[in-house]
């Protein structure tokens, strides 16, 4: 077994724990509470902006990753065998997603952790911000904070676009809307790669 697996393996039984505990200390609901921020055209607001969302962060994402070699770069590809012809970067969050069967208990419960994930990103990177020079600089700092898992550099630059955005929407609602925001965003996410999964897999 390569190290990355091992690496990858340890992360998803570490994360994996980390959100069956969310699960028994009772905290879902509360959690859960922050999409009634999302109320009648709220919600089409933020699904629709959260598509167009991602679809810029991808357009940008991945003309970096194809025209810009060195953004391609993940700290995840030093653990790579040397022989590898063609290393790729991963995200160790969603390594799960790709066990035969045990992809079928990771996504759901990936899927009721994600209020709390968002509320936690939105707690470090949003909270108390006061100035555009605030919210570019937490913007950078989430963006980039993504490469920890093993994003590439094009996609964490990429995300520093969302990450403004769910700044903007913080000065307007405070950090349980910039949560609601965030979730809703992921939450899509979550859903296109499942389809993925299904049909293409």
């Amino acid at each position: 077994m390569r190290l990355l697996d091992v690496v990858t393996l340890l992360f998803t039984a570490y994360i994996t724990v980390d959100m069956v505990r969310y699960l028994r200390s009772k905290q879902l609901k509360k959690d859960f509470s922050a999409f009634r921020t999302l109320k009648n055209y709220r919600w089409v607001g933020a699904i629709a902006g959260s598509i167009l969302l991602i679809f810029v962060t991808l357009l940008i994402g991945l003309g970096l990753y194809y025209s810009v070699p060195a953004s391609r770069w993940s700290w995840l590809m030093l653990l790579q065998a040397p022989g590898d012809p063609n290393p790729q970067p991963t995200n160790l969050m969603t390594a799960g997603f790709r066990i035969p069967w045990f992809t079928m208990i990771f996504i759901p419960l990936f899927a009721l952790n994600i209020p709390r994930l968002a509320k936690r990103e939105e707690e470090v990177f949003r909270h108390r911000i006061r100035s555009p020079k605030e919210a570019i600089i937490k913007s950078i700092k989430f963006g980039y904070v993504h490469c920890l898992v093993g994003v590439p550099l094009a996609i964490g630059t990429a995300l520093i676009i969302p990450g403004l955005i769910f700044s903007y929407i913080y000065t307007k609602g405070g950090t349980r809307l910039s949560t609601a925001w965030h979730a809703v965003y992921n939450y899509i996410i979550l859903t296109v790669a499942v389809i993925a999964l299904v049909f293409w897999t």
